[in-house]
């Protein structure tokens, strides 16, 4: 597969420096959180780049793979499985023991998650009770938009409803370790320059910087720069 184009270092529109490192971000509700590099707390950054530590208790020192927020509670991948944090009492509670390569949170708020040992996609209920399992996968990272599963493998994209159906195959111009979905497909690796966006066709975008992480907004593509100290903001109408 070839791409269509390449266009060259686009240059971000805003940069905010943060106060400390951090590996993940996320968006909810209009505030960015972001994972901090000791994984002690959550840095929250709301509109007027006000920042709140959300501090992360019970001695956990493993590092945060990924995160999910969710009405007064977050969701974080760790080692020994998914975690639950009560926002209101700082209580964090095991609701999936296993290896997660990944996992996202449906519009029913039941939790997907791919099992790396099991080879699995393991549908979790609103009690976090299995419902499906989907055998045989060898999936690197997924996402969810509109009612949609993305599944990222070496070569190629499945996407599944919530149902574990599979709709679309999407074949993949190269290797990429992570994925974000909204109206179209972002791919990435952590310390690289470029990102592999799909709307009717695939492209390659230079951007100045190597990046750890992505997340899409309405109107903005947002970056965490590779050592986790600043965020790079771009109108999303360039990629």
């Amino acid at each position: 597969m070839q791409l269509l184009f390449v266009i060259f270092f686009l240059e971000p529109y805003s940069i905010l420096t943060l106060p400390v490192r951090c590996t993940k971000i996320e968006f909810y509700e209009g505030g960015i959180y972001l994972i901090q590099e000791n994984n002690r707390a959550i840095l929250r950054v709301d509109s007027s780049n006000s920042m709140q530590n959300i501090p992360v208790e019970g001695g956990i020192n493993n590092r945060i793979y990924g995160v999910k927020l969710a009405p007064f509670s977050i969701y974080l991948n760790m080692m020994g499985g998914i975690f639950k944090l009560f926002l209101n009492s700082g209580f964090i509670e095991n609701i999936y023991k296993g290896d997660v390569v990944s996992f996202v949170i449906n519009d029913a708020e039941e939790i997907i998650l791919m099992d790396r040992l099991k080879k699995e996609i393991l549908f979790l209920d609103s009690r976090y009770k299995i419902r499906l399992i989907k055998k045989n996968f060898n999936v690197i990272d997924m996402d969810y938009f509109n009612n949609r599963i993305y599944l990222l493998t070496r070569k190629e994209i499945f996407v599944l409803d919530d149902y574990g159906n599979i709709i679309e195959k999407i074949e993949i111009p190269e290797k990429k370790e992570k994925i974000v979905v909204d109206e179209k497909i972002y791919l990435f690796s952590s310390a690289q320059k470029d990102v592999l966006v799909k709307g009717q066709d695939w492209k390659k975008i230079e951007i100045g910087h190597p990046i750890i992480d992505l997340k899409a907004t309405e109107k903005d593509i947002v970056t965490l720069s590779q050592y986790g100290d600043a965020i790079y903001i771009y109108n999303k109408s360039d990629f």
